[in-house]
């Protein structure tokens, strides 16, 4: 399967400047599967170490960590021969694992001899345990290796992979681009086609197995399947990764998710995860929790603002937390949902389900999304997104339902100001007689095409 990411390896192996490169994102996106394709595209021998599974091989990594006295341990210790100057990539997978061999990415760099991509899956996270099996004392955290390596994040595939996945053809998804970029309204026949597409890619998601199962096989159970070890392995991840009672406290903040969504407001209330506290006490408790987990990829955090207006101001205690991945927030919602999603059935709560893939295709995309609502008085609103679209403060609204009205998007910019608003919904491309830009609900997933025009420098 193709991923974007590709493109940016090749332009670092093409202009490194002295940096490694680093992968981060949650795990089983798939990070090793393009890594090992990438090198056999353009390496003659590669280095793949498992930190994960070859415990062993961080005896390489201690004390001295010169360039030749890793090599050297490495060739020993992998019994090769074949670790050559200028011809070899060495990659280091799940490096979190192996605190010296983050801090070693320095050497490499300024050596230059080697080409070192590392990855990791749960680089943004703490670990409050010293889990089983490791023997590396008790060192101090690895130093950083701040200027020496790139860092990129890799998520679970975006609408425009899979359909790559699927094999939709490319010439008619450029075309569709193209009518997205320009507004220009669909043929019914195309917003059918890929509409349905777009609402499998919600049940399937984004997670390479899942979506190659669905390919293979061709059935949502299949798939399913596959979403069920991934929410297994989440969970023993949380395990590995937590002592024994913030495990606890993080699982529940994580099986949380789907119920928090699809209350009215859908923010995430601490308060929910117990009965017997107020909310104060739970977010002494459990804000800890809920930050691993969006350190370690599983969670697109999105904050209140102070007012739609740039420069956004958030409110640090007001946010949503929706699921990184739709396809496993479907899965956690029962059959019923991916029963709804399929035939489009408007009686079940379709509003978590639409908002959270939204969500994740702005992500995706590269934009952070935030959120404003305020209950009373002059500027009493709800507003689902608030983009910083190129200098443009865009608002987005998602409809899940046939209804178009739409009075807190027809508001805003009588009180605050506002360059763009959209809404994303079951519907064509197009502009109303009020400047409102229309767009199906998939088009989110090219929001990066919504921009305006920049002729000035890069930034």
């Amino acid at each position: 399967m193709d991923r974007k990411i590709t493109s940016e390896l090749l332009s670092w192996k093409e202009d490194k400047k002295g940096k490694c490169l680093t992968i981060q994102g949650q795990r089983q996106v798939g990070k090793t599967y393009i890594v090992k394709r990438f090198a056999t595209d353009h390496y003659e021998h590669l280095v793949h170490i498992d930190f994960a599974k070859q415990p062993r091989m961080k005896e390489a990594f201690k004390e001295d960590l010169s360039v030749d006295t890793i090599i050297r341990k490495l060739s020993m210790l992998l019994e090769r021969d074949d670790i050559v100057p200028g011809s070899t990539l060495i990659f280091l997978d799940e490096i979190q694992d192996c605190r010296n061999a983050r801090t070693s990415l320095k050497s490499f760099a300024e050596d230059g001899r080697y080409d070192v991509i590392s990855s990791g899956s749960l680089m943004g996270v703490s670990n409050r345990r010293k889990r089983r099996g490791d023997d590396d004392g008790e060192e101090p955290p690895p130093l950083i290796p701040m200027g020496y390596e790139k860092v990129l994040t890799m998520r679970p595939m975006d609408f425009e992979e899979y359909l790559w996945a699927i094999g939709f053809p490319r010439n008619e998804l450029e075309r569709i681009k193209e009518c997205i970029s320009s507004r220009t309204a669909l043929d019914p026949i195309e917003l059918d086609i890929i509409g349905r597409h777009f609402r499998d890619h919600m049940i399937v998601g984004g997670m390479p197995e899942s979506v190659r199962r669905f390919v293979e096989e061709g059935k949502y159970s299949s798939s399913g399947d596959a979403l069920d070890a991934i929410i297994g392995s989440i969970a023993d991840d949380i395990n590995r990764y937590n002592d024994p009672i913030n495990a606890r406290k993080t699982f529940r903040c994580f099986e949380s998710i789907p119920e928090q969504l699809s209350s009215n407001n859908k923010k995430f209330q601490y308060s929910r995860l117990e009965t017997d506290t107020g909310s104060r006490a739970s977010s002494m408790k459990y804000s800890g929790n809920l930050l691993w987990i969006e350190g370690a990829g599983y969670g697109n955090f999105c904050y209140g603002l102070e007012s739609p207006e740039l420069p956004f101001k958030r409110i640090d205690d007001s946010f949503k937390v929706y699921m990184s991945d739709t396809g496993i927030l479907v899965r956690m919602m029962g059959r019923s949902a991916a029963m709804a999603i399929f035939d489009g059935d408007m009686r079940f709560n379709m509003g978590a389900l639409m908002e959270n893939v939204v969500a994740e295709c702005i992500t995706k995309c590269g934009y952070r999304p935030r959120f404003y609502r305020k209950s009373s008085g002059t500027n009493q609103m709800e507003l689902d997104f608030v983009l910083d679209l190129l200098g443009e403060c865009t608002v987005v609204e998602v409809k899940s339902g046939k209804t178009r009205t739409s009075p807190s998007l027809n508001k805003v910019g009588s009180v605050f100001k506002v360059d763009r608003r959209m809404i994303f919904e079951d519907g064509n491309i197009g502009v109303d007689e009020n400047g409102v830009e229309h767009y199906p609900l998939f088009a989110a997933a090219f929001m990066n095409l919504l921009e305006r025009k920049w002729e000035g420098p890069e930034f």
